[in-house]
């Protein structure tokens, strides 16, 4: 039997039923509770004809009932998808059309029940509050016998390109995940950790379900949208020693303590940091590091392979470089045939590893797109490797030529980054009637403001580190940038504005 839900709690309840395997505004919950909470939950839906094969949304913010909803539909065989809980209606509707569940399970009020309503899909209406009286008369689920190549989840991708699409992953997956990733990151048993990615995408799932549960430490829930103010309060009144984020968290909160010019006090007993859903900016590395006294360690990988195949530690730290290949992970530069380049020539990253979906639902163009002949998949970022050190320069659809030349995004943000008035930037291509030039996307630190001054000012810092083409000649000034709902910049959303305007 490969179930996965059985190998995360089983064993760990009957070892350790009083140890704390969740935490959640203020209230705690024990390995032997969530054990029971999960196979009640199970039982439930089997109660309601959802069996194995079945198909469940789980829409609920980071919560006990979030866990005991995403397990106890593995323990019984139950397909889940969980989804962000920041989505738009629209967002619901598609998926719901895409996925055909038998039940959606969301909070009071949600979007994602109106959704279900218009579909005519029956709904769990769920909170924390409610879940104990929910599931108090509820039998226990038996344990699915799941076979290692079972699908038993779906993530629904966060849609940097605006066209989400929903990835397909396998029972054997979830346990590779485990194994592989609890070597690189060596997370004990009287860790506590908090991971501002949310579980409705692969890096929350992780961060919060796969990598805690795995070894019997606790996982701190946050129910909110991330902010650095709730990431602030959870380090230090939970007691984190392990937090994981994604760079532009790590940029907020930078942000936000220059502006109180406060120091990161009380986060002494946090031993790791770590970051993925994007390139982490070498000025981002280096602030936290001056900060902290701590390296932010980083990951690359993607929802199709549901973790990170690119990877660095301390010592071997380089700022502003994704890492090296993670055992037993491979990982290659090829160009637009295919074929791979020499060493230190960019071209599109492609992996290989046993944890790579098996493709889209109900997408087979999609799903052949991404494969090459001999079974590599095609990530659709653009990277360099030099001496096994990997390179990410961003997003194929971000690139683009200006002067004739190829110009990488996060190569020119960067520069600009490591300009003091700079907080966050995206860059962008755009023309100037027959030119085609490299726009900059800008956020300020407090205390500064926009004008001819400072424009005239990052473009110098800009020339003094980048080739002269790649120096951005436009620069717009914003007081945010669109994100998706995992915290990555949508660079195609500055576009079209761009273009509309």
């Amino acid at each position: 039997m490969m179930n996965f839900a059985a190998h995360l709690l089983l064993e760990k309840a009957r070892l350790w039923p009083e140890r704390i395997a969740a935490r959640c505004q203020g209230k705690s919950l024990t390995y032997a509770e969530l054990v029971r909470l999960s196979l009640a939950l199970g039982g439930l839906l089997r109660g309601r004809g959802i069996g194995p094969g079945g198909k469940v949304f789980i829409v609920l913010p980071d919560s006990f009932s979030f866990l005991a909803c995403f397990l106890g539909c593995m323990l019984g065989g139950v397909v889940s998808a969980p989804l962000n809980s920041r989505l738009r209606r629209q967002d619901y509707v598609e998926c719901l059309a895409d996925i055909e569940p038998a039940l959606v399970i969301a909070s009071p009020g949600h979007e994602a029940l109106a959704a279900a309503a218009a579909a005519g899909t029956p709904a769990l209406v769920l909170d924390d509050q409610g879940l104990e009286p929910l599931l108090r008369d509820a039998p226990a689920v038996a344990v699915h016998p799941a076979q290692a190549d079972d699908v038993c989840t779906f993530f629904v991708t966060s849609g940097t390109t605006g066209h989400p699409k929903v990835v397909i992953h396998r029972q054997e997956d979830f346990f590779a995940v485990g194994t592989y990733m609890g070597k690189f990151f060596g997370v004990r048993q009287d860790d506590i950790l908090l991971c501002s990615a949310k579980m409705g995408h692969a890096y929350g799932m992780f961060g919060s379900l796969i990598m805690p549960l795995q070894v019997g430490a606790t996982v701190v829930l946050d129910t909110d949208k991330p902010t650095p103010e709730n990431s602030l309060r959870l380090l230090r009144t939970e007691k984190v020693t392990v937090f994981m984020s994604v760079p532009v968290i790590y940029t907020m909160l930078l942000m936000s303590l220059d502006a109180r010019e406060e120091a990161l006090s009380g986060l002494g007993q946090v031993r790791l940091c770590f970051s993925a859903g994007e390139a982490l900016p070498e000025a981002v590395f280096l602030g936290w590091r001056a900060r902290t006294g701590l390296e932010i360690w980083q990951g690359y990988g993607s929802t199709e392979t549901m973790t990170f195949v690119i990877g660095s530690r301390p010592p071997l730290i380089v700022p502003g470089v994704a890492g090296r290949v993670i055992e037993p992970y491979g990982a290659f530069i090829l160009d637009e045939n295919h074929c791979p380049v020499p060493s230190g020539v960019p071209g599109q990253i492609a992996v290989r590893g046993n944890t790579v979906t098996r493709g889209y639902l109900n997408e087979p163009e999609w799903t052949r797109s991404i494969f090459t002949a001999d079974g590599l998949l095609l990530t659709g970022d653009m990277g360099v490797e030099h001496d096994g050190l990997f390179t990410v320069l961003g997003r194929m659809d971000d690139m683009f030529k200006a002067g004739g030349l190829w110009v990488s995004p996060m190569r020119v943000e960067n520069a600009l980054l490591s300009h003091p008035a700079v907080a966050q930037c995206a860059v962008t291509g755009g023309d100037a009637g027959a030119f085609s030039l490299v726009r900059a996307h800008v956020v300020l630190k407090p205390g500064h403001e926009a004008g001819p001054e400072l424009v005239e000012a990052l473009r110098s810092h800009a020339l003094e580190l980048l080739p002269d083409y790649m120096a951005p000649t436009d620069f717009v000034f914003h007081g945010s940038l669109p994100m998706t709902p995992s915290g990555k910049i949508q660079r195609f959303v500055l576009r079209q504005d761009a273009s509309n305007g």
